[in-house]
């Protein structure tokens, strides 16, 4: 398909959007195709007849699916087709897998089989857009990343007003097909985007730009250690929170508003990010983004009324803003360019892969067996392991220090990377 479209000569001339405003253009579609699909996925779940540990046996097939394929199409980005055109792939697939969740029924095989694929297609797409966006901003500006990332937070944060809107009236079995229309959108909007080549030109040696990653930066185990703790508590926490919302007396518009503001504090602290960075360093940021998320899953646990758990989800957007930037820029300055979609491939696989598989299925269990609180205490427990493990390893001075905040936010001149 890629190959297809470059030898049409769609990518012969250049494309008539330029290279930031491109970025931004996914970022609010992928937003939009996020909101479709994860705050309403235990609703929708639900609506296929399953309970909450069969809704944490399907979160944890799509989290197998992107730890058997994340770091493989990190490779494929960054040493064999290039972010683009493995950009466009990944939509490709994810709306062929995207469809076929939707049309698999109410079995429990085929809502898993189909759960699984549609995970393994669409994990390459955050990873590619962030790698863009960092090789568009340059080294030097790398802590500009979350005033780019606030537009996928303000899709995000619109989209789920609207969805909850929508899926109230006609119900949660929507989200999906939705979800499935809009990444068809991203997909076209990839016509914006210049080709590029595979920048990782190293010897490709055991594990490939996998193996090249941990190579070159030891202490990147460190971290992901740090995330693994961090990401599966976040998971049972979150996966469950739409049923939590529900039990209390809510549906899906209260889940909708609560998403909605999430995003929209999102949108304020990632565009804040790199003042706070340039006050605190980078570990501080994720320091906080930890305490944040804590006391937000401890407030879920405890509150009992639906309004008032939609309304504490603005912690989720907060907490979100200042961990997924700093944890993007941390990896960016692990790793060298020529591995930034490795390096965001494999800080996905373990964030949204194995995270997921440990904090849903086990998530899923407590939450039906013991109860809401026990849950969400154990999630922040692990948020405050994680905080523990990154603040003891991020301690060189790139993590420690102030970040630079005076750089303006824009491309470094370098023609290769597109204006």
């Amino acid at each position: 398909m890629c190959a297809a479209l470059h030898n049409a000569g769609v990518s012969a001339r250049p494309p008539p959007v330029r290279r930031r405003t491109a970025i931004a253009g996914l970022m609010v579609l992928f937003g939009g195709s996020i909101a479709a699909f994860f705050p309403f996925l235990s609703l929708y779940l639900q609506r296929r007849g399953l309970d909450p540990s069969r809704i944490g046996l399907a979160v944890g097939a799509m989290a197998l699916g992107r730890i058997v394929a994340t770091p493989l199409w990190g490779h494929i980005a960054d040493a064999i087709l290039g972010r683009r055109d493995t950009l466009r792939l990944s939509l490709l697939t994810s709306v062929a897998t995207g469809t076929a969740l939707s049309l698999s029924g109410h079995a429990l095989a085929a809502i898993l089989i189909t759960s699984f694929l549609l995970a393994a297609a669409s994990c390459a797409t955050a990873p590619s857009i962030d790698a863009l966006a960092l090789e568009h901003l340059g080294e030097d500006n790398l802590s500009e990343y979350g005033a780019l990332r606030a537009w996928m937070s303000a899709g995000y944060a619109v989209a789920n007003l609207v969805l909850g809107l929508i899926l109230q009236a006609t119900g949660a079995s929507w989200s999906v097909p939705i979800f499935t229309l809009v990444t068809a959108g991203a997909l076209v909007w990839t016509l914006t985007l210049r080709r590029d080549a595979p920048p990782h030109a190293g010897g490709h040696g055991r594990f490939g730009s996998v193996g090249d990653a941990f190579r070159h930066a030891p202490r990147f185990a460190w971290f992901l250690l740090a995330a693994l703790f961090l990401w599966t508590g976040f998971s049972g926490a979150w996966n469950f929170l739409a049923l939590r919302i529900q039990g209390a007396g809510g549906g899906p518009l209260l889940v909708g508003l609560g998403a909605a503001l999430g995003g929209t504090a999102e949108v304020f602290v990632m565009r804040g990010s790199s003042r706070l960075a340039g006050r605190i360093g980078l570990r501080g940021v994720f320091a906080a983004g930890c305490a944040v998320y804590g006391t937000g899953f401890l407030l879920w646990g405890v509150v009992d009324n639906a309004v008032a758990i939609s309304l504490l989800t603005v912690l989720e957007g907060i907490g979100f803003g200042l961990l997924f930037t700093s944890t993007v820029v941390i990896v960016g300055r692990l790793l060298p360019p020529s591995l930034y979609a490795t390096g965001q491939s494999i800080s996905m696989t373990v964030a949204f892969g194995i995270g997921p598989i440990l904090g849903g299925t086990a998530g899923g269990w407590i939450y039906q067996n013991v109860g809401a609180r026990a849950l969400y205490v154990g999630a922040a427990a692990l948020t405050a392991v994680a905080a523990g493990i990154a603040w003891l390893n991020l301690t060189a001075p790139a993590f420690t220090r102030p970040e630079r905040i005076e750089t303006p936010i824009a491309a470094p001149p370098n023609p290769a990377a597109g204006a």
